[in-house]
């Protein structure tokens, strides 16, 4: 299993170099960010880090994927769905592609990936049909990949939000919990996060853009369903759900106030609590706890038997992350 620490490292420091080359070597003015009223970086900065994060994640999979034995149909599905989504962020970022066009690549990527996994890859088997539950997965990757993306607003949030969960993931193929197919994605991913982390701290010149934070989404929410499938579905629900309560209560409130849930806001908790003062690793520290909590609930989980015992874990997985959101939106 040191194949994972190694693809883990190889991802980080890849990463890192191919980052770096392109700081220097791409213009100034390419794919800067707009400075807006919703805008949370305080600084110039560029979107290019998903130029780097993306080749060096999908790189590390292409080398130690036979070491992790991982299906070449689910290699193949993840190598070109991963691609499209770059492709597609990428263009996005410098022509503002129509919806239309993101959402039909969002849904290709998100099948062929379902695809990938292959007809026996059930999570509620003895409850829905083959079909339907395959619908779902793909419902799911897609809520994953604009999850991600919606998250990607703050300096170290995509590092802290999706980074952590992916290296719990990789964490428990390495100690057995899972099967290493699914702890290699986590590992090429969490490690190119790791890398991109060093150009993203405070104040951040450099964001990872939709070619970035497209492709995470889709190979993150394989991996939480991978997990889901191998230690616990609950397991696989914990590790994302701070991102998953944050974007999901968002868009509650904003369908309740009659907002368009399709047009760009800035109504995170997140957000929220960096416009009232919050400084930056405030809230990124509470995110990084949040998440290490959520994950050793996961772990948990995953390791007992006990119904009672679960029940306890989720709960207080459950508990402490509303009690965050409700702290950053000084409710609490």
């Amino acid at each position: 299993m040191s194949f994972l620490i190694i693809s883990f490292l190889t991802s980080a420091a890849a990463a890192a170099m191919l980052l770096t080359i392109l700081a220097r070597v791409l213009p100034s003015g390419f794919l800067a960010a707009v400075k807006n009223e919703r805008s949370n970086h305080t600084v110039s900065a560029r979107q290019i880090g998903g130029l780097a994060v993306i080749p060096a994640a999908l790189a590390a999979l292409l080398v130690f994927g036979p070491a992790a034995g991982l299906d070449m149909r689910l290699l193949l599905s993840l190598m070109i769905a991963a691609t499209l989504l770059w492709l597609t962020g990428f263009f996005d970022d410098r022509h503002s592609l129509p919806v239309a066009v993101r959402l039909c690549a969002q849904i290709i990527a998100a099948g062929l990936c379902v695809y990938g996994l292959g007809p026996d890859f059930r999570l509620l088997p003895n409850l829905l049909p083959q079909w339907l539950e395959a619908l779902l997965m793909v419902f799911a990757l897609l809520s994953f990949i604009n999850m991600t993306n919606f998250m990607d607003g703050l300096d170290l949030m995509t590092v802290t939000g999706i980074g952590i969960p992916l290296v719990a993931a990789a964490l428990f193929a390495l100690l057995g919990m899972t099967a290493p197919q699914s702890g290699l994605i986590a590992a090429a991913t969490g490690g190119a996060l790791l890398g991109f982390a060093f150009f993203n701290t405070p104040p951040a010149r450099i964001f990872l853009g939709d070619s970035g934070s497209l492709p995470l989404g889709l190979l993150s929410g394989v991996v939480f369903l991978m997990v889901a499938r191998e230690a616990a579905l609950l397991a696989g629900l914990l590790l994302p759900l701070y991102y998953l309560l944050e974007t999901g209560s968002t868009l509650v409130m904003r369908l309740l106030a009659g907002e368009n849930v399709l047009a760009a806001h800035s109504k995170h908790g997140y957000q929220i609590a960096r416009r009232s003062g919050w400084p930056v690793l405030g809230i990124i520290g509470r995110v990084a706890a949040i998440n290490i909590l959520l994950a050793i609930c996961a772990a948990s989980v995953a390791g007992i038997a006990s119904p009672a015992e679960t029940a306890v874990f989720t709960v207080t997985g459950f508990a402490a992350t509303v009690a965050l959101l409700l702290r950053f939106r000084g409710i609490l």
